[in-house]
């Protein structure tokens, strides 16, 4: 079996959970020699948090 057919039989019995933060360093490992904002690298993990009622609440008044 290639890598590249290891990593498809993998990827497709990955939690969709767990998609987000693969895409994101996928995205990281191919573009590591382009300048890129590390930040942006974070946002979908990070967006599981930021996207909840509860967060929606704390920062409702400000």
């Amino acid at each position: 079996m290639s890598k590249q057919q290891l990593l498809e039989h993998m990827i497709s019995n990955v939690p969709e959970n767990k998609l987000d933060i693969i895409l994101a360093f996928v995205q990281f490992v191919l573009n590591e020699e382009l300048d890129i904002n590390n930040a942006l690298l974070s946002e979908p993990s990070l967006a599981k948090d930021w996207l909840r009622k509860e967060e929606d609440a704390a920062w409702k008044n400000l």
